[in-house]
């Protein structure tokens, strides 16, 4: 890294008593020793730079010896400017007493501050950081026993940030894997590979070196992190396929990339460990997610009072009540989202809703409430507290606060108690994906984790890290197609109710499911015109019914079970909510209707509405190809590719469309020289559905880098689509392909019979129906002369 001087302070008689000396002692501060190298950042550099010692929190500090005690008259430091630095002084080293306070200043970036005839005396010295946003550096101290006497001897350099480095050394990690997987031949012996993995070894090596020295990573690193891993594994999947022949790539070579891939892309998910959110009670960053338990919390504990209207109203009411000297004309002009309409207003405006919200409790519950509230209010700060009132508020369904109750209900909120909650995802997550490799694979299970954490398509801000039972519905919905791959069709279809239940658009698998039995229905009447006997039909297409029946069952039941413990009343409510919801149309939105306003400057209603013909195009040709690809394949990849519909039918938020983390469980018979199981569907190779996930995950990085928002999930979906066009496109080259010839890196070719590629059997028959190669299309052996 370049550094350039282009200022020298004048020497000064009075001794600088830190000059070069070393911390006798230091926790949690990065780079201590550049504290006292007479070498400061231009004022208003960046706060992490190679020049600068970086503090960890408000519990961090370093300590110098002066090794007697001396006057302590001037002291200079130059640091971040929005943060408060404490300079402590003490005779023995245990007991230390503030000497100087070195407060906040108005210009950004990194700023001095000086103070001069402090009149102390001390031995020890030590330095320390609090308040502010949490990001503490300084880049230079001085102390001198004289007064007016500092700066002194001090260098002034330009520096570039410390993430350039991370960045640098994460792009060269990249490189080095891929030359490792290119050049790892399955014809190499092993001592050669083990001689190639040095390379990207020592990659590794220098890249932790780089992100220790730049701790805690910013999101653009993090993001490029995602984006390196991403390329990494889809080299590894091209490189597989290229070569085969004369210079066949080494299956544990590739195997090993794809481990390390979704164990970084599983880490990069949750921040590599890191705390995410600050607590402005004890000036420290947490693990819960505020802004969202601040809303959920309350609302699953309190959901008998709140219902879907009230989170809001009771929050400010509360806030009034408990903090001192607050009032409603206080905060009149905070803004608070009107939860029956979506409308931002203002609290002036709501003040006597705000006035009755407490009725709906009892005296002891309104207490306790109010101590619940209490916890986020100190733990955020009033100001981003109250600014929480701007959002949605809750949307989930009865169902999931009947399952989150258990967790937040019954005690006080808490940073344990959150904790815990939060840990419920994660645990949940790593079942499904367990369960997913024990029923497709390692290498499937691998690559659904990298696109889980690889895609940055779920951030808005955070991701959901810290929160409680935000994944629970793609856990039911991955388990749900691993047991409809293990043909336990009740267990599948309740799983898939039970997600439906929670998050309701995940139900869009149910039409690929029965998608099948309702084509073969019609196609029977148009080949012969007339209908089959309902009964034989529904008995040749038994699994889809089974699947759907459970799946109803689930449903029926748990609005019958939560009806009773909340009310009926409850579930109109939830579908007035969502129906709003679905009809905005939010700035983090991710949808095919966000994909038709793409590119003008109109507002998005209007968008849509100049352009209805091509989105009702557009619906039809992706409504179409589920359905008709439905018919060809077998139930399980079925639900899996009718899963797009989540952004076509519906118009979630970008978080919702992680659900491309399951896509790659179509790619199950993936291997080229694999036939699918007992031949009988068509299979897909990973590089056909996980190459443009992967390709997704790593275009996403450039979408990261646009600070304009609504930019950015404008560029967000347009990929999004493009990937899923592309899969596709993949799908129907092997559904179809008297459409166009089937090229070597999209599609595994059907290995079974002469007729295999035009005489695909329907998606819904029962593993009975499958034996007799003779049956047409679409219609199993035992039913083809029924009437």
């Amino acid at each position: 890294m370049a550094l350039f001087a282009v200022d020298v302070c004048a020497a000064n008689d009075a001794p600088n008593l830190v000059a070069r000396l070393t911390p006798a002692r230091s926790e949690g501060v990065r780079r201590a020793r550049v504290l006292t190298d007479g070498v400061q950042a231009r004022s208003g550099a960046g706060w992490n730079t190679q020049l600068s010692a970086v503090w960890a929190g408000p519990r961090s500090f370093v300590e110098y010896d002066l090794g007697q005690m001396e006057p302590i008259e001037s002291v200079y430091l130059q640091a971040d400017n929005n943060d408060s630095y404490v300079l402590a002084g003490s005779s023995d080293g245990s007991k230390f007493q503030e000497l100087w306070v070195a407060g906040p200043t108005e210009k950004t970036g990194m700023r001095a501050r000086r103070v001069s005839a402090l009149g102390a005396r001390a031995r020890y010295l030590r330095l320390s950081a609090r308040a502010g946003d949490g990001s503490y550096a300084v880049s230079e101290l001085q102390v001198s026993t004289a007064p007016y006497a500092l700066p002194a001897g001090l260098v002034t350099r330009s520096a570039l940030p410390a993430s350039v480095g991370v960045r640098n050394a994460l792009l060269t990690f990249g490189l080095a894997v891929c030359a490792f997987v290119l050049f790892a031949a399955a014809e190499l012996p092993w001592y050669g590979r083990a001689g190639l993995g040095l390379v990207p070894a020592a990659a590794a090596v220098a890249l932790v070196s780089a992100v220790a020295d730049c701790w805690p990573l910013d999101s653009r690193e993090l993001s490029l992190l995602r984006s390196v891993v991403a390329a990494v594994a889809l080299f590894a999947l091209v490189r597989e396929r290229l070569g085969r022949r004369r210079y066949p790539a080494s299956a544990g070579a590739v195997n090993l990339t794809l481990t390390l891939a979704a164990l970084l892309s599983a880490a990069s998910f949750y921040d590599l460990g890191h705390p995410q959110f600050w607590n402005a009670k004890e000036v420290r960053p947490e693990f819960v997610h505020q802004p969202d338990m601040r809303v959920y919390y309350p609302f699953a504990k309190y959901f008998d009072e709140l219902g879907y209207d009230g989170v809001y109203a009771a929050s400010v009411a509360a806030y009034v009540e408990d903090v001192p000297g607050a009032s409603l004309e206080s905060v009149r002009e905070v803004e608070i989202r009107s939860l029956t309409t979506h409308k931002l207003e203002r609290v002036a405006d709501v003040a006597g809703e705000i006035a009755n919200v407490s009725r709906r409790f009892t005296p002891a519950r309104w207490t306790e409430f109010k101590s619940d509230m209490r916890y986020f209010r100190e733990t955020m700060g009033d100001r981003a507290y109250l600014a929480t009132h701007a959002d949605h508020g809750a949307n989930a369904t009865p169902v999931w606060v009947a399952l989150a109750r258990p967790w937040l209900a019954f005690q006080p909120a808490s940073e344990r108690a959150l904790v815990v909650g939060g840990l419920l995802d994660p645990v949940l997550l790593a079942i499904m994906f367990s369960v997913v490799g024990f029923t497709f694979g390692l290498r499937t299970m691998l690559l659904a984790v990298i696109v889980f954490g690889a895609t940055d398509l779920y951030m808005f801000g955070t991701n959901w890290g810290g929160a409680t039972l935000r994944h629970d519905w793609l856990a039911y919905l991955g388990l749900g197609v691993c047991a409809l791959r293990r043909e336990r069709w009740v267990l599948g279809g309740v799983l898939l109710g039970l997600s439906a239940m929670i998050r309701a658009f995940p139900a869009v698998v149910l039409v690929g499911v029965g998608a099948a039995c309702g084509i073969a229905f019609l196609e029977r009447w148009l080949r012969e015109r007339r209908f089959p006997t309902l009964r034989r039909h529904l008995r040749a297409h038994e699994p889809a019914l089974r699947v759907c029946l459970a799946a109803a069952g689930c449903v029926a039941i748990s609005i019958a079970v939560t009806g009773a413990m909340f009310g009926v009343g409850r579930w109109a409510e939830w579908w007035r909510k969502v129906a709003l919801l679905d009809s905005d149309m939010a700035t983090n939105d991710v949808s095919l209707r966000s994909l038709i306003s793409f590119g003008t400057e109109q507002a998005p209603d209007a968008a849509l509405s100049a352009r209805l013909p091509l989105y009702l195009a557009l619906f039809a040709a992706g409504s179409s190809f589920v359905i008709a690809a439905a018919r060809r394949v077998r139930i399980h990849q079925a639900a899996l590719l009718a899963l797009p519909l989540i952004v076509i039918a519906f118009n979630p938020a970008n978080y919702y469309v992680h659900f491309i983390a399951l896509l790659p469980l179509l790619g199950e018979a993936s291997r080229a020289h694999s036939p699918s199981p007992r031949g009988e569907a068509p299979s897909f190779t990973d590089l056909a559905i996980s190459g443009p996930l992967l390709a997704l995950c790593v275009a996403e990085y450039w979408t990261v880098l646009d600070p304009d928002i609504g930019r950015h999930f404008q560029y967000e979906t347009l990929l999004t689509f493009a990937a899923l066009g592309w899969i596709s496109v993949n799908v129907g080259r092997t559904l179809w392909p008297e459409l166009g010839a089937v090229g070597p890196l999209e599609t595994a070719p059907v290995v079974d019979a002469p007729h295999a590629r035009t005489e695909l059997p329907v998606v819904c028959t029962s593993p009975s129906s499958r034996r007799s190669p003779r049956s047409p299309v679409g219609e199993p052996a035992e039913t083809r002369d029924s009437a």
